[in-house]
């Protein structure tokens, strides 16, 4: 079971970024507006408030959560972003990463469901706002480029979409 121990303080804030790196990887697919992003980043701190409320069986999950609740590594904002599309080619490489990390530290059935976690996350980011149409009338749930955003981040973690 991997906790934040097994991981170097560079490492651990690879993984603490992995949940904001897959909402603005979602996000950034698919600009649609402030208020749009507003509800896709409020729905990372949904996900995270629902592990708090129920915890979870996962170590990494739940030493990631406790790590955020008690704001002790703050992830970074990827460099030399000027973009949405460099920003989702930003987000995807991290998460790339984290799915190594979590490959070399945890058991076989702990990382899956990290990862799995990590994709959840991103489908709950995708579905928070409506794309497209007029003040939310007319649009679509997921917009195909918020879809290809969640299938990247499976494929980046090593999971089918």
């Amino acid at each position: 079971m991997a906790t934040k121990a097994d991981f170097s303080a560079d490492e651990w804030k690879t993984v603490i970024g992995a949940m904001p790196m897959t909402g603005l990887a979602v996000a950034c697919a698919s600009p649609n507006g402030p208020l749009g992003i507003m509800k896709e980043m409020m729905s990372i701190g949904m996900a995270m408030a629902d592990v708090l409320k129920a915890g979870s069986s996962n170590a990494l999950i739940n030493a990631v959560i406790e790590d955020v609740k008690a704001r002790g590594t703050k992830p970074e904002a990827p460099a030399g972003v000027s973009s949405p599309e460099q920003a989702v080619a930003a987000a995807i490489a991290q998460i790339k990463t984290v799915g190594v990390l979590v490959d070399q530290k945890c058991g076989v059935d702990e990382g899956k469901e990290f990862k799995t976690w990590l994709v959840s996350i991103a489908n709950r980011v995708a579905e928070a706002s409506s794309e497209g149409g007029f003040f939310g009338i007319g649009g679509v749930r997921v917009s195909d480029a918020e879809k290809a955003a969640v299938a990247s981040i499976a494929a980046a973690l090593g999971l089918a979409a």
